[in-house]
């Protein structure tokens, strides 16, 4: 199949003696053009008719002769800068595809290019396999998300049942919905919502330990870490996602602070490094630990519906973009946090890897890691 170069929708400014090009936020490319060639072959590209091949002829119909060669250069450099697609790159899906996902390739048109097109990346998110922890208010919202996008399979793990109090920021139950187990509540939410195009497997299970991580996440593209509990599940699900060769992801709400990050085993520093960097700080400075709790914050969910969907958001844009591949994902191995009660005040904070994390150490070599490995921090 020949390929035919096309001009993405960007907007383009003409200046004396040069062209500007404006496509996706804060990037802009500006090129000579001090006959209007430039200009003219954006013209012909933006058709998106004409193969590699058959631009000189376009061109010459324009008043500019040039050869194949000038032509496939110009059609290289202007790939590289990211605003060029495969004309009719979408024709290959089947139409119920095309209607159901019009918004999703649309966006995938940001990232495609000659060598990889729109639909390649709704391929790749639609032969993705999830194991979701959790089906709570951030948990229920990614299921909808990835639904959304989707994502071809999902594996759904939770161990409540529906309250009333749910209603108020999990959106994928509703009134009659209170008292089954979430779990199947959230997936005949799926089969009504989008029939056919995810397949949810409710499982009615509660996650006490790594073992049962693995045994639930064996062949998954991708964990999506959605519980508080047990104590320490993020240690549980980074040690298992580096047994699976996969990564994780998590967020949550800690009193007035949304957070999310995420961990790509072997390739971004992992959960285990963060422990082991703050074990080290306190031991250099023990004003850090040297505290005594006299009141013990207690666990209070203030996560409103608004909240919610806010935090499952962030976390399936990040799922999306390991599943994808459209850009790196922008929280491995770094805490994003919005300060809610603080003017939605934004940081982030990367942490290192840790030299002595025997996770990182056995990834990097290749090796699976074991229990005895992780005494560091028993």
């Amino acid at each position: 199949m020949r390929v035919r170069p096309q001009l993405k929708p960007i907007s383009v400014i003409r200046r004396p003696s040069e062209v500007i090009l404006v496509g996706r936020a804060l990037e802009a490319t500006y090129l000579t053009d001090d006959d209007g060639g430039i200009t003219a072959l954006l013209r012909v590209l933006a058709q998106g008719r004409h193969t590699v091949a058959e631009l000189p002829a376009a061109m010459a119909e324009c008043g500019f002769e040039v050869t194949e060669a000038e032509v496939a250069e110009a059609v290289r450099a202007l790939d590289e800068v990211g605003v060029l697609l495969r004309a009719d790159s979408d024709a290959d899906l089947d139409p119920a595809t095309l209607r159901r996902h019009e918004s999703n390739l649309r966006f995938y048109d940001l990232f495609a290019d000659l060598g990889r097109t729109s639909a390649d990346y709704h391929r790749a998110m639609a032969g993705a396999d999830v194991l979701l922890l959790g089906a709570g208010g951030m948990g229920s919202g990614v299921l909808q998300s990835l639904i959304g996008l989707g994502v071809g399979r999902v594996r759904l793990v939770d161990v409540d049942t529906v309250e009333e109090k749910n209603l108020a920021r999990q959106f994928a139950y509703g009134r009659d919905d209170v008292g089954r187990t979430k779990v199947d509540a959230a997936r005949d939410w799926a089969a009504r919502y989008s029939p056919g195009t995810t397949a949810v497997e409710a499982i009615h299970e509660r996650v006490t330990d790594v073992e049962s991580i693995r045994r639930l996440g064996a062949g998954a593209s991708l964990v999506v870490c959605a519980i508080d509990s047990p104590d320490g599940v993020h240690l549980l699900v980074n040690e298992a996602c580096f047994d699976l060769g996969v990564p994780f992801v998590t967020g949550g709400l800690q009193y007035s602070t949304m957070f999310h990050w995420s961990v790509e085993p072997g390739v971004s520093p992992c959960r285990l490094c963060l422990e082991l960097n703050r074990r080290d700080e306190g031991e250099t400075m023990p004003e850090l630990t040297d505290r005594a709790v006299v009141l013990p914050a207690g666990r209070v969910n203030r996560a409103t519906g608004p909240i919610a969907q806010l935090l499952a958001g962030f976390v399936t844009l990040e799922v999306a973009r390991y599943l994808t591949r459209t850009d790196p994902p922008v929280a491995a191995g770094v805490y994003h946090t919005i300060e809610l009660a603080d003017g939605m005040r934004t940081t982030t904070s990367p942490w290192k890897r840790h030299p002595n994390c025997p996770l990182c150490a056995r990834a990097t070599a290749g090796r699976s890691p074991d229990a005895s490995a992780l005494t560091a921090v028993a």
